[in-house]
């Protein structure tokens, strides 16, 4: 569908109106009234006054590109988030070692001995029976209520569904966080205009784990004396936005860990109240999971004295996001080239924190040779494959998991053996082959029509929906309100590292 807009007095519908909103925002009505009408009639006051009201600010996404549905969504044009000079890419933002890497289940989703999980894998990844029925209810939901959202939003609706355990609850924060989105990136953040304060090297990327997540260095002692809180958490936001474009591979790694050092820090150099609000409030919109863990490392000796008391207070899954360590055991997740020495490693104390240092593999634990390694391949990846898809059960599983890359990225990723030849094919996507009126035996294996036969008996597709209250396989339980207050760690507890407190908030 092409939006047709129009000039002032000359204003005509076809599949949007003159201002490019779409039909689907709810003006249907008012549509069909003006069409018979003159379309070359001038618009007079009274009617420009019920088409600004039919489109109120909370619904009215002005970027609807067109029919077509991006992860069972109406779409909305991405906005630009952030804008890198290529000179400041590090050459190491992608390292080949990710296009081959296949996490292991725990880190597609991990389980905590309490009995909860988190998904942390989610794009380009089959989902459970019970995750593809929410979603489908998520989708019906929202296109009931006529939401659009931009791919990037929408591709993570399965991680608003883990995080909250309800559908409505996962659209309303859906729909919140990408009003704050829009607002935040009404224009893109510049490297240059944070080039300053990353400079300073308070936060900044290190490396990456041994799973191959980039790790986020936050040095408190770094933190400037009397930084505004707006400001501390744009860089936080540049810094996340930096991973999702360029250091992210739909399916294989898709979240970061953080490493909070403590070391010197003085009561002088605690960021404000008011900068952790922020950073506070970027963090909680960013989407569920992108965090792995936070370390927390060289705690001054008050603060190491009081973590056996922070971690009674807190969950089972929050002490597995949230670990106070030593630096020593950091080498535990950690090839000993991807950290600087006062965090266990062998690499001297950077100095120059923007590009980021990235080094090359090695990447497994407690490794430390030098490999050679092909730079940049950050550039074979389009924004398109950065953010990946959610799995849709009319594709084939090869469909489902493959990266588009282009036919230069193709031919390069195939040079390097970084990836199966399969996984790189690019081109039309046989979407016959997830309908069980095409299954014949070159189309569909056994394995795919049995997932198909036990998705259509639970009404996840091809199905009516099921009345409100009846019984419904796959649907998650609400958190209780004892199970939320359990969950609640003990504020007397918080006060003494303001990083742990923002922390230990967010590993929810």
């Amino acid at each position: 569908m092409s939006l047709m807009r129009c000039i002032p007095g000359k204003c005509t519908w076809t599949d949007a109106c003159c201002s490019g909103f779409s039909k689907v925002i709810g003006a249907a009505p008012l549509k069909d009234a003006l069409l018979k009408e003159d379309k070359k009639e001038k618009w007079d006051s009274q009617r420009d006054e019920k088409l600004d009201s039919s489109f109120c600010l909370e619904n009215r996404p002005v970027n609807i590109v067109n029919d077509s549905e991006v992860n069972g969504f109406r779409p909305l044009s991405e906005p630009i988030t952030i804008e890198v000079n290529e000179c400041n890419l590090a050459p190491f933002s992608l390292p080949q070692e990710c296009f081959s890497y296949v996490p292991e289940p725990g880190m597609v989703v991990c389980s905590f001995e309490n009995g909860e999980s988190e998904r942390m894998i989610s794009c380009n990844t089959e989902l459970s029976k019970d995750e593809l029925s929410m979603l489908q209810k998520l989708q019906e939901e929202a296109a009931l209520q006529k939401r659009a959202f931009v791919p990037s939003l929408s591709v993570a609706a399965v991680r608003y569904l883990g995080d909250t355990g309800d559908v409505q609850e996962a659209l309303q924060r859906m729909n919140e966080t990408q009003a704050w989105r829009l607002s935040y990136f009404s224009s893109p953040i510049s490297d240059s205009s944070v080039l300053d304060d990353l400079s300073k090297g308070f936060i900044y990327f290190c490396g990456r784990d041994a799973a191959l997540r980039p790790a986020l260095v936050m040095r408190a002692s770094r933190v400037p004396f009397g930084i505004p809180a707006e400001q501390f958490g744009r860089l936080f936001v540049f810094c996340m936005e930096y991973f999702l474009r360029y250091m992210v591979l739909p399916g294989r790694v898709e979240n970061i860990v953080v490493i909070v050092d403590l070391k010197d820090i003085s009561y002088s150099q605690m960021p404000t109240v008011s900068a952790l609000m922020e950073l506070k409030e970027v963090l909680t919109k960013q989407d569920a999971g992108r965090v792995f863990c936070f370390y927390v490392c060289n705690m001054p000796f008050i603060v190491r004295a009081l973590t056996s008391v922070v971690q009674a207070a807190m969950t089972e899954k929050q002490r597995q996001k949230m670990r106070f360590v030593d630096v020593s055991e950091l080498v535990q997740d950690f090839a000993l080239n991807q950290l600087e020495e006062d965090l266990g490693g062998t690499r001297r104390l950077e100095t120059t924190f923007f590009p980021f240092p990235l080094p090359p593999g090695p990447f497994a634990a407690g490794s430390s040779e030098v490999m050679e390694a092909v730079p940049n391949l950050h550039q074979l990846i389009t924004a398109e494959t950065a953010r990946g898809r959610l799995w849709d059960v009319r594709r084939s599983n090869r469909a489902n998991r493959r990266l588009e890359l282009s036919e230069a990225a193709r031919a390069e990723l195939k040079g390097l053996r970084a990836l199966e030849v399969d996984e790189v094919e690019s081109g039309e996507e046989d979407r016959h082959r997830g309908n069980p009126r095409n299954w014949t035996k070159d189309k569909m294996d056994k394995e795919e029509q049995s997932n198909w036969m036990d998705l259509l008996k639970d009404g996840t597709v091809g199905g009516a929906c099921r009345r409100e209250g009846s019984p419904q396989r796959g649907q998650i339980k609400p958190t209780s309100q004892s199970s939320l207050e359990n969950q609640q760690v003990n504020s007397q507890c918080m006060f003494l590292c303001p990083f742990c407190r923002v922390g230990i908030h967010v590993a929810r």
